[in-house]
């Protein structure tokens, strides 16, 4: 059985791993760097001994001009359902 941190630690690893986080350079050669933020999580378990795993995150995109309150950074909504094996977490494509 899964527990809500291991269902957490799957989420976060699966933003990571599909998102563009880190420092980047656009095409105009401006910085930017790209976090996320995990805005909610639930899940429930399946009849076929799967769990799913629906979650809302958002991507925050600071830039060189990011400056609180006047220019905040960008935020884009995101959300994704995510199957996983039950017993072990693993992701079932």
């Amino acid at each position: 059985m899964l527990t809500e941190e291991k269902i957490k630690d799957i989420v976060e690893a699966w933003v990571q791993n599909t998102g563009k986080q880190e420092s980047q350079t656009g095409g105009s050669g401006h910085l930017s760097h790209v976090s996320f933020r995990i805005d909610s999580v639930s899940s429930r378990i399946l009849d076929n001994g799967t769990s799913e795993i629906s979650c809302s995150y958002t991507l925050m995109t600071e830039t060189e001009f990011t400056c609180y309150p006047d220019n905040p950074p960008y935020e884009t909504p995101c959300s994704a359902t995510l199957i996983v094996d039950a017993e072990t977490g693993e992701l079932i494509p």
